[in-house]
């Protein structure tokens, strides 16, 4: 059993809007549902006021509602709640005001001075919350690490990156208020979190998928100078766009908010009744719109749009900004992503000959080439392990991370999870699949305790290194020395059953698979 302790008077943090009454769960303190800002409707958010008394902080805020869902077919692995086994999904309650964050601590002592991992939720920039996969639970990393973590809801989809900028002054930040969102919430954490023993000079934003496009995304926004130290983005850094302009970036979003305006029938006149229509026919509309200029749908619809001053715009487009420069990142991704689903039984069943035709049926000419390339990177591998390489996910990881590192003065880390987990004759992880690991939350997820031989270890190893990286700014620890990644030595971190540093590019085989 766990020991639960709440009393009329314990536990209370006095923060500089009020109190705040959580609960005590064995060592860590939890604190949810803690109300960091309001926001009008496309307008940047406000910091909640100060209140009397004593606020409740014992269950979760509210999350942002969501787009109507892109159809699945019920037998799909991706439809909801059809990958709750190899992931877990929780919905909560929905509404707009959703500006909520969570804090779990050891230590209700300012002169704990703890690190402090400010985590920010995947699904892209369109669904999703602080609670949605149960493995965000901070609770386990907290005690493991003594360190004290923080999750938050904040705007999404049309609500929060809606560009309506070309009606107005009013609507200048629509574009991205869900990131101004996030700029509140960590200038909470400045203001609020040596209350709740953590130290406000050692910040690490981090976030996985939608959360590591978040955490990159602050290094381009001068708002949030000074309210962060250190970055993680994890299968998140998939945001490059070389090839073309600043201006036309800007346009495209515009573009989006224009024809949404035009589906329902508002023009500049009458533009502000927007801010009264109900979600649903604003978020309908926005689909529509979005169908109709021919963009991606359901969570790749959305992204912020650049205001200049404000958030500058992707790094692969206007490189990143000299106040970044002493901002040390890590940056990596699982071998599968949204490949991993390939349910081939043992793969010992197989001769050789028969794997090659296997491959042959999806690389065609190049499979001779990908086998070559993939038994050099991954030696202990089965070789039809090759249908599962991702390549959008870890492409453009190495491309924000060879542009990081030639700009940085500050290092930059790269990890790989190749761990090949025993569930359905073994399969790549998958998209989502480290969190568990980071937050020492495997047992949560069914799927990955099918691999309980390897999986505490692993759990330990990688944990081990987010603290390190949260204490820092590098993630070696005594079993497990890291080496910094350049475009020169692209040194990447494999976690696997055996975990250790290489030095190899796996760029050639990317490119070949992506053919």
């Amino acid at each position: 059993m766990k020991k639960v302790i709440r009393t009329s008077d314990f536990p209370i943090v006095r923060t500089k809007q009020g109190k705040l009454h959580g609960y005590q769960e064995d060592d860590v303190f939890h604190f949810y549902g803690i109300r960091y800002g309001r926001a009008k409707r496309f307008q940047l958010p406000e910091p909640e006021p100060k209140w009397d008394g004593i606020r409740d902080a014992k269950a979760y805020g509210y999350i942002c509602p969501l787009m109507p869902e892109e159809e699945q077919p019920e037998e799909s692995p991706m439809a909801a709640p059809g990958n709750s086994f190899e992931m877990q999904h929780v919905y909560w309650p929905m509404k707009e005001q959703c500006l909520y964050l969570n804090v779990w601590t050891k230590h209700l002592d300012k002169e704990a001075k703890k690190p402090v991992m400010v985590w920010l939720h995947g699904g892209g920039f369109s669904c999703g919350s602080s609670i949605e996969i149960p493995a965000y639970n901070g609770h386990n990393l907290c005690d493991y690490g003594d360190v004290v973590i923080v999750n938050l809801n904040h705007r999404l989809n049309c609500l929060g990156f809606l560009d309506l900028s070309s009606f107005g002054e009013k609507y200048k930040y629509s574009g991205c208020v869900g990131m101004a969102d996030i700029v509140l919430a960590l200038q909470w954490v400045r203001d609020n979190i040596e209350a709740f023993g953590g130290d406000p000079d050692n910040i690490t934003v981090a976030g996985q998928s939608g959360g590591g496009g978040k955490a990159t995304a602050l290094l381009q926004m001068p708002p949030a100078d000074g309210l962060y130290h250190k970055v993680i983005s994890q299968s998140g850094a998939l945001r490059n766009r070389p090839d073309t302009n600043i201006a036309d970036e800007k346009k495209h979003w515009q573009t989006l908010g224009e024809k949404t305006v035009e589906v329902l029938g508002l023009t500049k006149e009458n533009i502000d009744s927007i801010d009264e229509i109900p979600y649903e026919t604003l978020a309908e509309a926005v689909v529509q719109a979005g169908k109709e200029l021919g963009m991606p749908q359901g969570m790749m619809l959305f992204e912020p749009s650049p205001v200049e001053g404000y958030y500058e715009g992707l790094a692969s487009i206007v490189g990143f900004r000299e106040e970044t420069k002493q901002i040390p990142v890590m940056a990596g991704t699982v071998l599968g992503e949204f490949s991993f689903m390939h349910y081939l039984g043992d793969k010992k069943q197989y001769t050789e000959v028969e794997k090659y035709n296997i491959l042959e049926q999806t690389y065609g000419k190049y499979t001779m080439s990908i086998i070559k390339e993939f038994r050099e990177l991954y030696p202990k591998l089965d070789i039809l392990y090759a249908l599962s390489v991702d390549t959008l996910f870890r492409l453009q990881t190495l491309a924000f991370l060879n542009q990081r590192s030639q700009f940085s003065k500050a290092k930059c880390y790269n990890y790989m999870m190749n761990f090949i987990i025993p569930y359905m004759d073994g399969l790549a992880p998958w998209h989502c699949s480290d969190i568990p690991y980071v937050f020492r939350n495997v047992e949560m997820e069914p799927a990955h305790c099918t691999g309980y031989q390897y999986a505490e270890k692993l759990q330990k190893k990688i944990s081990k290194a987010w603290v390190a990286f949260m204490k820092k700014g590098n993630p070696s620890t005594r079993s497990l020395r890291w080496s910094p990644y350049t475009k020169e030595h692209p040194n990447r971190m494999i976690f696997a059953e055996e975990c250790g540093i290489e030095e190899k590019d796996d760029t050639k085989l990317l490119k070949l698979i992506s053919r």
